[in-house]
């Protein structure tokens, strides 16, 4: 969610000549490898300017039509599929099944149990202060579906610990100053050019302490004669 909240941020801060959001930033905030009418369209059923040549006020463009409009543009399916499997098809998650949820599938089992304890009613009580948006599922033993869109898309869920994205480096020098533990043409066991090539290398360099792989992907096509 903070990164939604950046990107918002960035849009809000990002004005025309008489003050107000460009449709055409907005489109190209969204529109990497989609339809750009899909956006315009988008833009139209949130009743907000949705014309390419037209601007929205910053004041109408709150972090919540924004987070709407990312919602209507970028659905995420996948979660949406987990409530469905979790819920069994209802409009909510008991909270015994979030908890069970909790610890047997979203808990890192690496976690000291003391220091991160185990998922229980406090937790769900937690999660509904601050990602329940509708009052009928407050102080309920139910969550609802936005409420865990939320609370799965926040800092809560972050994939790394977020005191580890603290810069407590000089970061202002340049570039050739910093050491870098890194490989390139890891997959390579010979030479560059007609050498063989083996994953079994990436893991050597890992164990040996690399941080950084350069990772060459391509798609190999058969053709039936």
């Amino acid at each position: 969610m903070t990164q939604l909240r950046k990107h918002w941020l960035r849009l809000t801060l990002t004005l025309n000549a008489r003050n107000r959001i460009p449709v055409r930033v907005i489109m190209k905030t969204f529109a990497s490898g989609r339809n750009e009418r899909i956006v315009y369209q988008s833009l139209k059923d949130l009743n907000l300017p949705h014309g390419k040549n037209d601007d929205i006020d910053p004041n109408e463009f709150p972090f919540e039509k924004f987070y709407e409009l990312y919602h209507k543009i970028c659905p995420r399916t996948d979660i949406e599929d987990l409530f469905k499997s979790l819920s069994k098809g209802k409009s909510h998650i008991h909270a015994d099944k979030m908890i069970e949820f909790l610890n047997e599938t979203q808990r890192d089992p690496r976690l000291n149990e003391i220091l991160y304890p185990f998922a229980n009613k406090q937790t769900i009580k937690y999660i509904q202060e601050n990602y329940e948006t509708q009052e009928e599922f407050k102080n309920t033993d139910e969550v609802s579906i936005e409420c865990f869109y939320r609370y799965l898309m926040s800092d809560d869920n972050a994939c790394v610990f977020l005191d580890k994205l603290d810069i407590y480096q000089d970061m202002d020098q340049p570039l050739s100053h910093y050491y870098i533990n890194s490989s390139h043409n890891t997959y390579l066991i010979g030479r560059q050019f007609g050498g063989k090539s083996s994953v079994e290398m990436y893991r050597q360099v890992l164990l040996a302490g690399c941080r950084l792989l350069y990772l060459c992907l391509g798609i190999e096509f058969e053709t039936n004669a």
